[in-house]
């Protein structure tokens, strides 16, 4: 029997045709900045739309701006963090039971400030087909209560010192009378420690005039954070 191959044409298109729409996927992250907390943990989320696996694709994590740009590498069914940023050694990691279900966000462990900026999630199929897509983290911290130190008295008027420590991005410190209006006439000194942490602080000086209450108020709006502290000033 003479096999008929007059439909062979269409049974090739018909195979090309579903092995290009199996390719076809997006790479879906965030609509706006991913924010984290110094010394937490966050996930940068990102996920195939359909949720097709991704176990055996290559995903990689990195940094444009940066000079060492590697955060994280999936090749070959696991991950090759080399050369990765010597900054994410033992922090990145992505979550093995859900690249099957097209989950290929990133864990980072033990935010730092310097992990703030602008993240590319890229995939390349098996087929060769790439995507990517930047996810941007914003890190914060909130600091201590503010400390007020009394410095010394001279001619009449008393130096009050107001320190907090362990903050970003850069609060606000406001000196207060106890009316609530605000003593502050002096720019901030800022100093930033080996973690790029903040220390804000600002001096006021008060005329000595009988029993005063004054106010210490550290602000960081973008955290909704408000740290307070009061400070008697007693008449002798």
């Amino acid at each position: 029997m003479k096999a008929d191959w007059s439909m062979c044409p269409y049974l090739i298109l018909l195979i090309l045709h579903q092995t290009s729409r199996s390719e076809m996927f997006q790479l879906l992250g965030p609509a706006g900045p991913v924010i984290a907390v110094v010394g937490e943990d966050v996930v940068l989320p990102t996920h195939l739309k359909p949720n097709i696996s991704a176990e055996d694709m290559r995903i990689e994590w990195f940094r444009p701006q940066n000079r060492d740009p590697l955060v994280h590498l999936y090749l070959l069914g696991e991950s090759r963090n080399e050369p990765q940023n010597p900054s994410y050694s033992g922090r990145t990691a992505l979550f093995p039971e859900e690249l099957r279900k097209g989950n290929t966000s990133l864990r980072l462990s033990r935010v730092q400030v310097s992990d703030e900026g602008q993240y590319s999630c890229y995939i390349q199929s098996k087929s060769d087909n790439n995507y990517h897509i930047m996810v941007s983290l914003e890190v914060r911290a909130v600091g201590t209560e503010p400390v007020i130190f009394r410095e010394a008295d001279e001619g009449g008027e008393v130096g009050l010192l107001c320190e907090s420590k362990g903050w970003y991005p850069q609060p606000d410190l406001i000196w207060q009378d106890s009316e609530g209006h605000n003593l502050t006439t002096e720019k901030p000194e800022i100093l930033r420690d080996s973690l790029n942490l903040i220390t804000i602080r600002t001096r006021v000086v008060i005329k000595r005039e009988g029993s005063s209450r004054f106010t210490c108020r550290v602000l960081q709006q973008k955290l909704n954070e408000e740290k307070v502290t009061e400070f008697i000033l007693r008449g002798e």
